[in-house]
């Protein structure tokens, strides 16, 4: 694929999830945190593919994402809190924040130990 096609492509999208993508974001940067897509969600907006769910990342702790997203989303939980992760749903679009961390394998396991 072209650059220019890519480019227009995860334009389109990201034009697409602008009601969830600019407020999300606006309330991590008001707070003095990073907010970053990453993950399949860019990979499938570059292909052209529909995005099920939206991955970012950030410098925020579980409970200050907790606290920047509670009254803004529909619902949420925090079944992967003890990898960092928040999940929840905003205007039907299924998003998981997870703070930066660093993994490591066990040889024989695709389970993460958190470092």
């Amino acid at each position: 694929m072209d650059p220019q096609t890519a480019h227009n492509r995860l334009h389109d999208k990201l034009d697409d999830l602008e009601h969830i993508l600019g407020p999300l974001g606006k309330r991590f940067s008001s707070a003095g945190f990073e907010l970053a897509l990453v993950g399949g969600s860019v990979r499938d907006a570059l292909l052209g593919r529909p995005m099920p769910d939206l991955d970012f990342t950030t410098d925020a702790h579980p409970d200050d994402i907790l606290r920047l997203i509670a009254d803004w989303v529909d619902t949420h939980w925090d079944i992967g809190r003890e990898f960092g992760t928040i999940g929840a749903v905003k205007s039907g679009v299924q998003i998981e924040i997870t703070t930066y961390r660093a993994e490591a394998y066990e040889e024989d396991s695709r389970k993460p130990v958190v470092a």
